[in-house]
């Protein structure tokens, strides 16, 4: 028995079983049960973002999409599954090939691999499709700020265009109003260059259009800050006379208006610039000439341009022409008063003009004002000198002044109770008496005679050419 016992494998085989009989002890009492942890589990995943796919923007966009978001159950390995990314679970709808309107369409997933969907809430979305239109707009610059002291922005310059083409829905094209580009001058003395200026479009309450999509949608704008300026029309003065026996035909500067720089009070001052001098003491004979003319800044004015033109002026021989029945126009008449021409009775007047021979032939009756001022004459008989308006460059050919006699008489002056048969002359001579009788007869009538009679001369001398004829031939 003891040389059994001292055998070194039956001391192992001993140690073996006591070892068991020992672990068999402790664990005699432990409920804790020990399971193996399982290799597949699932989980519910919320708020995963539809994404789209296969659309052509320029031709179509989402007027609206239900829902925008879905909830998924996948399965997978644990390890798998808790190593994947809320972004690597992909729903997408798939929008090739349908047009516009409304459509149910279902939706794709793509999982990460070793993860399988087990349901999707819901499986499509309904998708309301729009067609995209483009329309062009102005691009308008806003300036923010104020330039320097003494100095004015001038017109904005965009390039390389200042047309932008806009794109949205076709129903919401109706919101776009205005697309501006901001620009800041503040305190700027020199021009202002900006080379990326964003476009924004804006709607009727000058709120911005988010989506709106413009190409381009950056532009380079040009600000000129310059002194405080104002374009003003040109008129060219003409100085001296010319030998007899001539006249200007035309006279044509290279440039219709002038710009003038200075202060801005200064400048408020003009309406026109006529500070063009043309000595025509200069020509000789008639023919063609391009004269250099400078031009000198007014008092108060710091720079002028151009700082110098060019007329071209024709001379030609002088013609002279008898322009016949330009009607005679009264002017400052009192209400309260009634005031007739009374010599000459026929309220029109021949008129002899003379001038470059394409002008004078032109010349109608209309073309000539003959004007009897009246304002503030009292009533009775007046002689009253014409002021004759012509054409530039057409003269009268003598400087005898023209006269009309002028007849005023106050409203309250009793006429005849018997308007068929001539009125008792008031005291005076014949001539007077007859002037008056029918100014107290005509009173309702004449006026429009005047209008009818002034049309009628017109007329009288564009149909008349034989007439006129014999005014030429006569002169």
């Amino acid at each position: 028995m003891d040389k059994w016992l001292m055998n070194n494998n039956a001391a192992k085989v001993i140690a073996l079983v006591l070892g068991i009989l020992l672990f068999a002890v402790v664990h005699k009492d432990d409920s804790t049960a020990v399971t193996t942890p399982p290799l597949m589990e699932s989980r519910w995943i919320d708020s995963v973002q539809v994404r789209t796919i296969g659309l052509d923007t320029q031709q179509q966009v989402i007027k609206s999409m239900k829902p925008e978001t879905v909830r998924i159950q996948v399965r997978g390995k644990r390890t798998t599954i808790a190593a994947a990314l809320p972004e690597d679970y992909k729903v997408t709808l798939d929008l090739t090939g349908y047009g516009t309107g409304r459509h149910v369409v279902p939706l794709h997933h793509e999982f990460p691999q070793g993860i399988e969907l087990v349901s999707m809430l819901p499986s499509s979305v309904t998708v309301d499709l729009e067609d995209v239109q483009t329309k062009e707009f102005e691009v308008r610059v806003k300036t923010e700020g104020i330039a320097a002291a003494g100095y004015k922005a001038g017109t904005p310059i965009v390039s390389p265009s200042n047309r932008v083409h806009v794109t949205l829905p076709a129903s919401r094209m109706a919101e776009v109003k205005s697309v501006t580009a901001m620009v800041n001058i503040g305190k700027a003395n020199e021009s202002v260059m900006l080379k990326r200026v964003k476009l924004t479009a804006y709607n009727s309450k000058g709120q911005e259009i988010q989506d709106a999509v413009m190409t381009p949608s950056v532009v380079e704008v040009e600000i000129p800050i310059t002194k405080p300026f104002k374009s003003v029309p040109l008129q060219v003065n003409l100085t001296g006379q010319l030998p007899d026996g001539l006249a200007v035909s035309t006279l044509t500067p290279d440039v219709n208006q002038i710009t003038l720089y200075g202060p801005q009070e200064a400048l408020d001052q003009f309406e026109f610039f006529d500070g063009v001098q043309v000595d025509l003491r200069q020509i000789k004979a008639e023919g063609v000439y391009k004269l250099n003319v400078r031009l000198t800044p007014p008092s108060n004015i710091e720079k002028i341009e151009p700082s110098e033109i060019t007329v071209d002026l024709q001379i030609s021989s002088v013609k002279q022409r008898v322009i016949s029945g330009v009607p005679i126009i009264l002017t400052g008449e009192n209400d309260r008063l009634e005031t007739t021409v009374a010599e000459p009775a026929t309220r029109k007047m021949d008129v002899t003009v003379v001038g470059a021979p394409s002008l004078v032939d032109e010349l109608k009756a209309g073309d000539i004002q003959l004007i009897a001022n009246v304002n503030d004459l009292p009533p009775g008989k007046h002689t009253v000198n014409l002021q004759v308006n012509l054409p530039r460059f057409v003269r009268r050919a003598d400087n005898i002044p023209l006269t009309v006699t002028i007849i005023i008489q106050d409203h309250s002056t009793p006429v005849t109770t018997e308007p068929d048969t001539k009125p008792t002359p008031p005291t005076g001579g014949d001539a007077g008496n007859s002037e008056g009788s029918q100014s107290e007869t005509g009173q309702e009538e004449h006026k429009p005679a005047v209008q009818e009679d002034a049309g009628t001369s017109t007329e009288t001398n564009d149909t008349s050419p034989d007439l006129n004829s014999e005014n030429d031939q006569s002169s």
